[in-house]
């Protein structure tokens, strides 16, 4: 069944968060190879500092940063992936709860804020 109301949006650095903050979900599908594993989680970590909730594939650093059911879900099936969205998309209230635990996690752990200590202890 197709999906009436994808569109297709081309990365563009000027309309990047805008664009981002218009999600209700986002997505980081990965195949589980040696490439995949080294990943960062970059593309969670954005959607969760925007208070988006994330979908990921259990690889690489994935799995560190999402905490499932908690601050977004990770899918390793296609069956979980369906069932995620569907309950995301259906769940505007579980969507805001999972976005904003996402987004206090991005700042309990991943922001400059919680990090000063550390990178100033790099010049001691």
């Amino acid at each position: 069944m197709p999906l009436r109301s994808l569109v297709y949006v081309p990365w563009n650095k000027a309309t990047e968060i805008a664009d981002l903050l218009a999600f209700h979900v986002g997505l980081m599908p990965l195949e589980d190879d040696v490439w995949a594993k080294g990943k960062c989680a970059f593309k969670a970590l954005q959607y969760m500092a925007l208070g988006v909730p994330p979908l990921v594939s259990p690889v690489g650093m994935n799995t560190e940063v999402v905490e499932h059911g908690r601050n977004g879900f990770i899918c390793a099936t296609a069956t979980e992936w369906e069932a995620g969205l569907r309950q995301l998309l259906a769940d505007p209230a579980l969507r805001q709860q999972l976005g904003q635990a996402a987004r206090h996690t991005i700042e309990q752990r991943y922001s400059v804020q919680s990090n000063t200590a550390n990178f100033l202890a790099l010049f001691s």
